[in-house]
């Protein structure tokens, strides 16, 4: 009988069948990995950007799957295209934190992906109401949406930014930027026990099933809204107090975090992001108030 991995293995090259690609080679599968170009590789690779219409590509960039916002707002132009920088710089101003944009691959288009819990109420109805012929909002991963233009170059650009000057100034958001204590005991102090999960409920992987495209194509987008949820884990983390090995505060400044009222803070950027919406709040009142004596 097959081990999982087989199983795996079997799954994937269903999967690329039944999307008319033919079986690879162990040559042709290890082209696709990276190997480092040649400068006049290089060169064309980049001339070949241009010619799409996005604008040169500058030496700094160096895309990567994820990084934490904090290294990516010091220096946006290794992680960002030239076409997302002014709007996600735009964004980060206002302390809405940015999960993925759009890269030289998405031709013809460039967007930016949030996180629709990190939106404040008033953001989330400003990206409700996102609407022109140039516009496009999608939302591919969990949880998060997209918003871009139907154009890049110069173009592109200004029209995402135009988009983002839209948003306004709100607080750092949840789980991104700060914790409860006892998120922060447990997840970085280990202080809990693990629990069983009364609403447990197991599934089976889909490649250790043998279905119709179809179906399988069905049982995947199941599988992975469970994968997400708690019905997913076997056990759950309860919180244990005793398990401290020192005071709550002397342990959150070990980590490096700030503590302010039921928030910790994960990092000083974080914090000083939340003072600068304080700031800009109270700025606000203060404009009212001035507004109202006249």
């Amino acid at each position: 009988m097959k081990d999982l991995e087989e199983r795996k293995q079997d799954f994937l090259e269903q999967v690329f069948l039944e999307n008319g690609i033919e079986e690879l080679t162990s040559e042709e599968i290890e082209s696709f990995g990276f190997h480092e170009l040649t400068e006049e590789e290089e060169t064309e690779r980049k001339k070949a950007i241009e010619r799409k219409g996005f604008l040169p590509e500058n030496d700094e960039y160096n895309e990567t799957s994820s990084s934490p916002q904090e290294i990516v707002e010091k220096n946006p132009k290794r992680f960002i295209i030239e076409e997302c920088i002014p709007a996600c710089q735009n964004l980060w101003a206002k302390n809405i934190y940015t999960f993925m944009v759009s890269d030289h691959l998405n031709e013809g288009v460039c967007w930016i992906e949030v996180f629709l819990d990190s939106l404040s109420q008033e953001n989330k109805e400003i990206y409700a109401n996102l609407t022109g012929e140039d516009i496009i909002k999608f939302s591919y991963h969990k949880g998060a949406v997209n918003f871009g233009v139907k154009c890049v170059g110069k173009e592109g650009q200004e029209k995402l930014l135009e988009l983002a000057e839209q948003f306004q100034m709100q607080d750092v958001p949840a789980s991104q930027a700060y914790i409860s204590s006892q998120d922060f005991l447990i997840n970085y102090c280990g202080c809990y026990d693990e629990v069983p999960n009364p609403n447990y409920v197991e599934m089976t992987p889909p490649w250790a099933l043998q279905l119709p495209y179809k179906q399988l194509i069905e049982y995947m987008k199941q599988y992975n809204d469970w994968e997400g949820s708690i019905a997913s884990q076997e056990t759950l983390k309860k919180l244990n107090l005793s398990k401290m090995t020192q005071p709550l505060d002397v342990l959150i400044k070990e980590h490096g975090m700030i503590a302010e009222g039921e928030r910790i803070y994960l990092s000083p950027f974080h914090y000083e992001k939340h003072l600068k919406y304080v700031e800009a709040m109270n700025h606000g009142l203060d404009e009212k108030a001035h507004h109202s004596k006249k």
